[in-house]
């Protein structure tokens, strides 16, 4: 059963029919750095169609619990039913994960053992028409995660000013130049209107011919929706407060897809925390020193895990020494 704006906690229904859960990606992976007591507290800050909550539910004892957040009220319809069979131990919220200071004091958690943020887009979203995410398929140019907040990519890229689209650009694409990518956009709309996502895969084609390959309109499309749900923002937020939810010894892990992501969380290991409520100094040591990457028979059952960078950390006291 997924929240709804009135109620902003919600738990699965035990009698709710059990869904087929997506693949998620580096399950094993996520379930051997992320679960350090069985009968913890646990936040999948994406959750998503609930794959990786399942996994780590699966992996704990009945008396741990888990808060699922996601933006998407159909990721959460989606999560309700296929975790419903796990009952009270279960809690999910429409809410951006970077609000998840604000969403615990409602549970009443102060601290939790492991947090896990997945910042790919979910397959069924992706699939979905309507939610106008791929450039393979003709739907309207929205974008949004939330369909009734923000502003839907045609507006956004019917306003945007041309310095703000050549930087998200910039911060989105590598194999073509982010200023002939945006000229190609102006152009169009001095012209014509950009109200679908066949609008905007034949804008790119015209203005940079050969070079529009499937890749570059990839990752053209993922820079736009970056910027309509504000991705980058969310995640320095959460960032920024996170590491003092978890309590000592606690996990943060994250799954990236974007070079510009991954960026933002390597930094973790350089930045220097202190506990508003405790005083107390302390820092995330990396678990490894390189991000893991997906298996390659995972790559061959799942596509979507090939660029997947999956780096974890744990909440540690400072000491002299470090």
């Amino acid at each position: 059963m997924s929240s709804s704006g009135k109620s902003p906690l919600s738990r699965c229904s035990p009698t709710a029919v059990r869904a087929v859960i997506h693949a998620p990606v580096m399950v094993r992976e996520v379930v051997a750095v992320l679960v350090t007591r069985a009968d913890g507290r646990y936040v999948d800050g994406t959750v998503g169609d609930g794959g990786h909550a399942q996994a780590i539910l699966d992996a704990t004892q009945s008396s741990s619990q888990l808060l699922g957040l996601d933006r998407d009220p159909e990721a959460l319809r989606a999560a309700g039913e296929a975790l419903a069979t796990y009952g009270e131990r279960v809690h999910l919220v429409q809410s951006d994960f970077a609000n998840l200071a604000d969403v615990l004091p409602q549970l009443g958690w102060e601290r939790v053992d492991g947090i896990l943020l997945d910042l790919g887009l979910r397959s069924s979203a992706l699939d979905d028409a309507q939610r106008g995410f791929s450039f393979q398929l003709d739907g309207p140019l929205d974008m949004r995660f939330d369909p009734w907040e923000g502003t839907p990519a045609r507006e956004l890229l019917r306003r945007i000013n041309p310095s703000r689209l050549e930087q998200l650009l910039a911060a989105g694409t590598t194999r073509a130049s982010p200023r002939a990518i945006a000229r190609a956009i102006l152009a169009w709309r001095r012209q014509e209107r950009l109200e679908r996502t066949s609008d905007l895969v034949a804008c790119l084609r015209r203005g940079l011919g050969r070079r529009a390959t499937p890749k570059l309109l990839s990752s053209v499309f993922a820079a736009v929706r970056m910027e309509v749900n504000r991705e980058l923002a969310g995640l320095d937020r959460a960032l920024a407060t996170m590491p003092e939810i978890l309590g000592t010894g606690g996990i943060l892990c994250v799954l990236s897809y974007q070079s510009q992501e991954d960026r933002r969380i390597k930094q973790l290991r350089r930045t220097p925390f202190r506990d508003p409520r405790t005083g107390e100094r302390f820092r995330l040591i990396p678990l490894e020193k390189r991000p893991q990457q997906a298996l390659p028979e995972e790559v061959r059952r799942n596509r979507r895990a090939r660029s997947a960078r999956l780096r974890a950390f744990q909440r540690v006291p400072e000491t002299p020494a470090s």
